[in-house]
């Protein structure tokens, strides 16, 4: 097809975007780098996908380099840094979109998408503005993927780049396809973990590690400064790590004590105390009573 956007080096790239900016009718700009000469910087601020078309380039994002061949496509948010440098004969699309593109009636129609429909729902929120989020694809040439990123692109030139019905239906399309595939098609993400996701792991971990776990080699695991990890837990939770792994060990007795023969030495020990006194101490401040008297109060029936 016959289109009057394509890009030949950064500057060309750099000026377009600029007019996207500055125009605020405009809230999705499309461009092709043909054979570009040297790196191309993908101006940030703005939600983009790239794809490329044919060919390799070798792409840096957030600092980390590495080659891509044609069919690999990238979902960013606006903080995510991209550079990249093409190969002879590539082509890589570039579509960006302003915060306002993204409107509730448009978001809806691939709710159902929950991966994608996440992502840019977090990529046009306060929360993630500073937090780089990006997914990387691969999908076999010439797949729907490759059809729908063509069609777009052709009808935001064709629209000189203003919204439409039709416009925004193959968006949808494209988005719809991209997640169809998304589970055998995504080859790396951003190392970003939604703090409620965390905890569930750091919670998790904790079960595992039950009778020898600390918070220094908790936070060790998870890449935290400890404090860090502490503070997060209280705040989601509203309990310290020791009051955490405390609550644990005793839920965990209580099912020794009524289930199994274990004395309430074995169970103490298996807990990973050594202080036998101590934690009778915490066992009865929490139930009410020692584990000896409930192990007898669960024979009973009571």
């Amino acid at each position: 097809m016959t289109l009057d956007c394509y890009l030949h080096d950064n500057g060309a790239m750099a000026k377009e975007v600029a007019a996207f900016a500055a125009n605020p009718q405009r809230e999705i700009a499309a461009f092709v780098s043909q054979e570009a000469q040297g790196k191309v910087e993908v101006p940030q601020g703005y939600t983009r996908i790239l794809y490329i078309l044919e060919g390799e380039a070798r792409v840096e994002i957030d600092g980390e380099t590495a080659d891509f061949q044609a069919g690999h496509l990238f979902l960013t948010n606006g903080r995510t840094k991209i550079v990249y440098e093409e190969r002879p004969q590539t082509a890589v699309v570039s579509f960006y979109f302003k915060d306002s593109y993204f409107t509730d009636s448009l978001l809806t129609q691939f709710a159902e998408e929950q991966q994608l429909y996440r992502f840019f729902v977090e990529a046009i929120s306060e929360e993630f503005r500073q937090i780089s989020r990006y997914m990387i694809f691969h999908f076999a040439q010439m797949t729907d993927v490759h059809v729908y990123s063509l069609l777009l692109l052709k009808q935001v030139v064709k629209m000189y780049y203003f919204n439409n019905k039709v416009t925004k239906a193959a968006f949808v399309l494209l988005v719809v396809e991209i997640s169809q595939g998304a589970d055998q098609a995504l080859v790396k993400k951003d190392r970003y973990v939604a703090n409620d996701q965390l905890i569930e792991e750091v919670l998790a971990y904790i079960d595992t590690m039950i009778r020898t776990v600390k918070l220094e080699e908790t936070a060790d695991y998870f890449h935290f400064h400890p404090n860090y990890l502490s503070a997060l837990l209280k705040e989601k939770t509203g309990q310290t790590f020791t009051e955490i792994v405390l609550h644990k060990r005793i839920q965990l007795a209580k099912k020794n004590l009524a289930q199994t023969n274990l004395s309430v030495q074995e169970i103490v020990e298996h807990l990973g105390y050594k202080d036998k006194a101590f934690f009778y101490k915490k066992f009865k401040q929490a139930v009410g009573m020692t584990p000896r008297t409930y192990r007898i109060h669960c024979k009973e029936g009571k």
